[in-house]
């Protein structure tokens, strides 16, 4: 462990953390929610597309097998990733409530690290770090979105020049 990072502080460990992060950064969730959307291959989304050229190049190659796994494997990431949406547009907890989670009440705080990554309100914070790779994300979606095909060139001399080099 690297001495003065902070980094185990300010992960999000649990689903649960994201509760109610709509409220307080609608913007951000509004991004997460688009990059999981993505993931699970929506269809006007970069996802959809990878996935698409993915099972296309298994089904002509003969792999069916593989690209029948390919679906149903992200029939159930999908279910996932909608979990995760259902939780982050949820209303927040009740901050005058007490937290009867098992995982939460079990947990002391240290008194050596001033950081904590909850608010006022008990509501998980997500960090700079964690804004900025949603941000990027989003923009990468929606710039293959609205221009897809200055994306599969880059792609396709990136791929041509680690192959042919």
């Amino acid at each position: 462990s690297v001495k003065g990072y902070k980094g185990s502080e300010t992960d999000i460990k649990f689903i649960s953390e994201l509760k109610g992060q709509f409220f307080s950064n609608p913007l951000l969730s509004i991004s997460l929610t688009i990059c999981l959307f993505s993931m699970a291959g929506i269809p006007p989304l970069m996802g959809f597309f990878a996935k698409q050229f993915v099972l296309y190049s298994a089904i002509q190659s003969g792999y069916y097998f593989m690209a029948i796994v390919g679906i149903i494997v992200s029939v159930i990431s999908a279910s996932y990733y909608l979990k995760i949406i259902k939780v982050l547009h949820s209303t927040p907890l009740d901050p005058s409530l007490p937290i009867s989670n098992e995982s939460t009440a079990n947990s002391i705080p240290d008194p050596l690290v001033p950081f904590s990554n909850e608010n006022e309100a008990g509501a998980t914070m997500i960090t700079n770090f964690h804004s900025f790779l949603i941000s990027t994300l989003t923009l990468s979606i929606f710039f293959f979105v609205l221009k897809p095909s200055l994306l599969l060139n880059s792609t396709q001399l990136l791929s041509l020049s680690l192959f042919y080099y």
